[in-house]
């Protein structure tokens, strides 16, 4: 199986309808449960890391090894630039052999946003690297706004850009948040139904964190092909640790990192068994 493009992997997601898991890494405990689960799964899989983590983790290195990881894995596995913002960061994740990226301008205008999409897909195809794109307002934990019209993508909109920057994949915000809710999620299904209606590429949802399995079930079949997590893997590895210590203060850090790990694959297993991939990797 081992290292392939996103492309290929939510092309057949569409296709047969589930919905491929993007988990971020952080470290060599949570790539290694990630990719461990997929395996006992038989799941397809993209593994990401967000450039905002770039400052905190020693990517040179930690890039390395998801390469070494996607090479030796039983499933097919996608290497993903989660939310890049500059073109430096898209630049750096391609030369680390990253087969897929995404360029998040939703923050820009639209014709900026347009614009240098364009430019980064432009590059990145030519070096047979997916690229996707983000449209609309997914809030953030720290920034949370009211989901409402003006937030939430538009059809025409979203045929136009995806025919305009030609990326292989859209990010749509249809009423999620990414980090932690405050409150419930607010999914429009019709809106998302509308937006696969229109576009011909796969929809992916990010903040996908914490929604219940019917959520899950009626985001894919409204066309969701990748769900976004990272949030809880955070916070499955947080909890883990303050538990261990709570049984024990004098917890060496193997141990601890030990425990991070099959608590980081507990939580990625559930994920995996609401998004309809069991077995897909076969």
């Amino acid at each position: 199986m081992a290292l392939v493009t996103m492309k290929e992997l939510l092309q057949d997601a569409r296709k047969r309808k589930y919905a491929v898991g993007g988990f971020n890494v952080f470290n060599f405990e949570t790539l290694g449960a990630v990719i461990e689960v997929a395996e006992e799964l038989k799941t397809p899989l993209v593994l990401g890391i967000p450039e905002r983590l770039f400052k905190f983790v020693d990517v040179d290195t930690l890039s390395a090894a998801m390469i070494r990881g996607a090479q030796k894995a039983s499933v097919p596995v996608a290497l993903h630039l989660d939310h890049g913002y500059t073109y430096e960061g898209v630049m750096k994740a391609i030369r680390w052999g990253f087969t897929s990226v995404m360029f998040d301008g939703s923050a820009l205008s639209f014709e900026d946003n347009l614009k240098r999409t364009k430019e980064i897909t432009r590059i990145a195809h030519s070096l047979g690297v997916s690229v996707e794109g983000e449209l609309g307002y997914v809030s953030c934990y720290d920034n949370v706004k009211d989901i409402n019209e003006e937030n939430l993508v538009k059809p025409e909109v979203a045929h136009s850009f995806v025919e305009k920057t030609r990326v292989d994949a859209l990010a749509v915000a249809v009423g999620t948040n990414h980090g932690v809710y405050r409150g419930g999620p607010k999914l429009n299904f019709s809106r998302l139904s509308e937006l696969n209606n229109t576009v011909n590429v796969p929809l992916v949802m990010h903040g996908g964190s914490k929604l219940s399995k019917e959520d899950y079930q009626s985001s894919i079949q409204s066309g969701i092909t990748k769900i976004n997590i990272a949030t809880d893997m955070s916070m499955a590895a947080g909890e883990t640790i303050k538990a261990e210590l709570a049984k024990n203060q004098s917890a060496n850090y193997i141990h601890l990192m030990s425990m991070v790990k099959k608590g980081v694959k507990d939580s990625v297993r559930r994920y995996m068994l609401s998004f309809d991939c069991i077995s897909k990797a076969i």
